[in-house]
């Protein structure tokens, strides 16, 4: 599992995992990866992954993006384990948990990774939903302040509203209803009786 670990002055030990194959990064809120700084561009920069390759892409922004100390502007660079990143003046670590091949990842591989992925996109990146996390430097970076938040699921507003009681399954309601027959038969009952004595016992 690939992930961003977070240092400098703001965010130092905040960790993002990079759970899906494309992650955008910028300031505003529809980005992936929301970074609240002003060296952030609102729309700065993509972040790919394809198995053990990690491709970084800047997508025009002001400030630039920094690859292992290589400038990229509208240009695309692997991302090597225990390389850094700099959105702006935001610098990220890029930790990979098992022993991993892209230590020995070139430029040529990843690039072919990268076109391969654009011309066959697998199935399963078009089906997943993308995990998001806003970093504001606003906010205490403790290490242990590593909360992600998902997206909405579709129709969360009907999931979240109570749904209306069914009143055939209701126990009260059933039992409502054996207490009103039972009234309704003795009424009957009585009423019966009560004829029979009038004309009937005579």
């Amino acid at each position: 599992m690939a992930k961003l670990v977070f240092i400098g002055e703001h965010f130092a030990g905040r960790v993002y995992e990079l759970l899906v194959e494309k992650t955008t990064v910028g300031r505003a809120n529809h980005n992936t990866l929301t970074i609240h700084d002003s060296s952030v561009s609102y729309s700065h920069a993509e972040v790919l992954v394809f198995g053990t390759e990690v491709i970084v892409r800047d997508l025009g922004s002001s400030n630039g993006t920094v690859v292992n100390g290589v400038r990229l502007q509208d240009q695309q660079r692997p991302l090597l384990a225990g390389q850094v990143v700099e959105f702006g003046s935001v610098m990220a670590l890029l930790e990979l948990e098992s022993p991993s091949t892209s230590d020995t990842a070139t430029d040529v591989t990843a690039m072919h990774s990268y076109v391969r992925h654009l011309h066959d996109p697998p199935e399963a990146s078009k089906k997943s939903t993308p995990v998001s996390m806003t970093l504001d430097a606003g906010t205490p970076s403790a290490t242990t302040d590593h909360t992600l938040m998902l997206p909405s699921p579709p129709h969360a507003e009907k999931m979240i509203s109570s749904p209306t009681p069914d009143k055939a399954n209701n126990p009260g309601t059933t039992s409502n209803k054996i207490v009103t027959v039972l009234i309704v038969t003795v009424v009957a009952l009585a009423l019966a009786v009560l004829l029979w004595l009038a004309f009937g016992g005579k």
